[in-house]
């Protein structure tokens, strides 16, 4: 697949997690870019810088479905989309763990046009049958 444009744009990510009752929040602001495909696929990518670890991540973008992929130290692949399941593996630094992907929530409002959007992700992580935690994504981007 060959990329039919590559646009700068300002990302802006804030995550909570919630696990065994207690909070996590985590805020980003990344310069990034929106790349569109030949195929008419697009994709964010950016890294995210916490402490002095840098994490490629790259997100996905449709309006019914977004794949989140990390890399790094931990990869995570995650699919959401509204009501479904996803299998997947979080690869550590011990070996591959199971996980299954819970999307509660997802809302996209994309203006590919305008290379700008505002994408809404709630989500459960499972091991097991066992939850794990509840997360919920909010990711800002434009030029």
């Amino acid at each position: 697949m060959s990329i039919k444009s590559i646009v700068p744009v300002k990302v802006s990510l804030k995550t909570k997690m919630t696990q065994d009752g207690k909070s996590d929040h985590y805020h980003f602001e990344e310069d990034g870019q929106f790349v569109t495909l030949e195929n008419g696929q697009h994709y964010l990518r950016y890294v995210e810088h916490q402490g002095s670890q840098a994490t490629p991540v790259q997100f996905r973008l449709a309006p019914d479905e977004i794949h989140l992929i990390r890399s790094g130290a931990q990869k995570t692949h995650f699919r959401f989309a509204n009501g479904s399941e996803h299998l997947t593996h979080y690869q550590t630094e011990y070996g591959r763990i199971a996980l299954r992907v819970v999307t509660n929530r997802l809302d996209a409002d994309l203006n590919l046009a305008a290379i700008a959007g505002h994408v809404e992700i709630r989500y459960q992580l499972l091991m097991q049958d066992q939850l794990i935690g509840n997360y919920q994504i909010q990711l800002q981007f434009g030029v």
